[in-house]
């Protein structure tokens, strides 16, 4: 069940808030714990029901394995608790990974294994791994099975995120928080879900359509223009912004019907003026997982510059391979890898050799040009399907398969449109990603909602200048804020209706880290 889908959108959440709101107003916050429960696990078995009880018997181990850690603090039922979780993740997501890896490695046929990935298993494993080392180290509140058996499967962020901690948002099902949800607060989720949906629906799907063509091209070992390699490329560059940006926008919504606030998991990261900028802002709960139960424990930066970046790059191969099962997602982690290690290196340096120098000052600026230009180069590995795709797509990007350009776009050089074909050996030629005006528009728009609009938070969270701790909005941000209003009911609605006959004229597609 999508969150995108009619069946989720008209049956599951009307009938999931309904029951919330029976047992708000009748019960308590243990009615609360059950129903949502519930809810969550019908919509985990809406997936693939006999993968209910991989969930239930992960909840119980994991459970027990915390109940005795918080005993006796014992490092090996920690270990193995941890090893176990790893386990069956790597069963269902990284066994045929294996075996073809092996297949490669030792030239034989090794046949792949039927196996149905779970819903979100990435995500149930993390957070419950973090959950045990917290118990250990005593980060955690109470430990009741139904607070924990709704942690685990709640709903909202099953699919893709955020990583929650129990902490931060199970302390917030409270019987005083259940009675003080205001009509505000339920009407900014129901705005966020609307932001979400828009941005997936209209925008991310749209987006795909223009990239799936130059990559299925790629992928066929068919080789492509140019333009059409870069439009693909820069396609799917917005293609998983505003798909991640949707999904994370409907699950801070869906959670704040239930008066719950999911930590923000995406902060407009194309507009990060350096690699480490983007990563935290991009799959923040993410980052903050593998910073904290990865990289400190490797040693973080305690043991010298050299360590310090050996175990950089291992977080970031390992945290591609989390993405993926695929040695093209193991590049796309040792890529930014690089660039973090580049851009660690680079301030290190400056700090030390140049702190005030305006010229050094002025080379960051340039070099924070780069940063979406060397973000949208690693998609091409994330995106392609194969290395021979992804090797098509950068032969392309550098002009191996030569320049087409179609002949409406040839008329808007006028007279200087013979010689500038000439000189840099361009050919009449249609184009399959953005060889229309109306992809071209579209092209433009995108890129203007990526680079100037303000994003979901800044608009919606609600107006906090007088409160200590949330940023002051300003100018456009200021202007374009969600406030309750009947002008803003009638535009919510209208988005509603159009998402709404989107999904019913098609297929509602999945989120691209549904599987994750």
């Amino acid at each position: 069940m999508l969150f995108n889908s009619l069946q989720f959108l008209l049956l599951f959440l009307p009938i999931t808030c309904a029951g919330f709101l029976v047992c708000r107003r009748f019960g308590n916050i243990q009615w609360v714990f059950i129903w949502l429960f519930i809810c969550s696990a019908t919509f985990y078995a809406a997936w693939e029901p006999r993968y209910l009880i991989l969930l239930f018997g992960s909840i119980a181990g994991n459970y027990a394995a915390a109940l005795h850690i918080a005993r006796q603090k014992s490092k090996l039922v920690l270990g193995a608790a941890i090893a176990a979780n790893l386990a069956v993740l790597g069963y269902f997501k990284y066994t045929n990974f294996i075996l073809q890896t092996l297949a490669y490695l030792f030239h034989i046929e090794v046949p792949a294994v039927a196996i149905e990935l779970p819903l979100g298993i990435s995500f149930v494993s993390f957070i419950q791994i973090a959950f045990l080392v917290d118990v250990y180290r005593n980060r955690t509140d109470d430990l009741g099975l139904p607070k924990y058996a709704l942690f685990v499967s709640y709903f909202p962020h099953l699919i893709a995120g955020p990583i929650i901690h129990h902490k931060e948002v199970m302390s917030q099902f409270t019987n005083e928080r259940l009675k003080s949800i205001s009509y505000a607060e339920v009407a900014t989720g129901v705005a966020y879900i609307l932001c979400g949906l828009f941005k997936k629906v209209i925008i991310a799907d749209t987006m795909a359509s223009y990239a799936a063509p130059g990559f299925r091209l790629a992928n066929q070992a068919q080789p492509i223009s140019f333009f059409d390699g870069w439009g693909a490329a820069l396609a799917f560059t917005y293609q998983i912004y505003f798909d991640f940006s949707g999904y994370s926008d409907i699950a801070i919504g869906l959670s704040l019907l239930f008066g719950v606030r999911l930590p923000v998991n995406f902060d407009s990261p194309y507009k990060s003026a350096s690699i480490i900028d983007f990563w935290r802002r991009w799959h923040i709960t993410l980052s903050r997982f593998l910073r904290d139960y990865l990289y400190i424990p490797l040693g973080g930066n305690r043991d010298g510059w050299v360590r310090r970046y050996v175990n950089l790059m291992i977080v970031m191969l390992l945290g591609g391979l989390w993405h993926g099962a695929s040695w093209l997602f193991v590049v796309w982690g040792g890529l930014h890898g690089i660039y973090l290690i580049i851009n660690h290196l680079f301030r290190y340096l400056r700090e030390r050799f140049a702190p005030t120098s305006r010229i050094v000052a002025g080379i960051a600026a340039l070099c924070s040009l780069l940063v979406f230009p060397a973000v949208l180069l690693s998609w091409v590995f994330f995106r392609s399907e194969s290395w021979m795709g992804a090797k098509i797509m950068l032969k392309a990007m550098m002009g191996g398969f030569g320049i087409l350009v179609p002949e409406q776009y040839q008329a808007m050089l006028g007279s200087f449109a013979p010689s500038v074909m000439r000189t840099l050996h361009m050919q009449t030629g249609n184009l399959v990603t953005f060889g229309s005006e109306t992809a071209v528009l579209w092209l433009v728009l995108v890129t203007l909602f990526v680079f100037i609009l303000p994003n979901s938070q800044q608009l919606l969270l609600g107006t906090y200048d007088d409160k200590p701790g949330h940023p002051v909005r300003r100018g456009l941000a200021r202007a374009l804020a969600f406030r309750p209003t009947p002008i803003s009911a009638i535009a919510g609605a209208f988005v509603g209706v159009l998402v709404l006959a989107i999904i019913y004229l098609g297929v509602p597609s999945e989120f691209i880290y549904f599987q994750f």
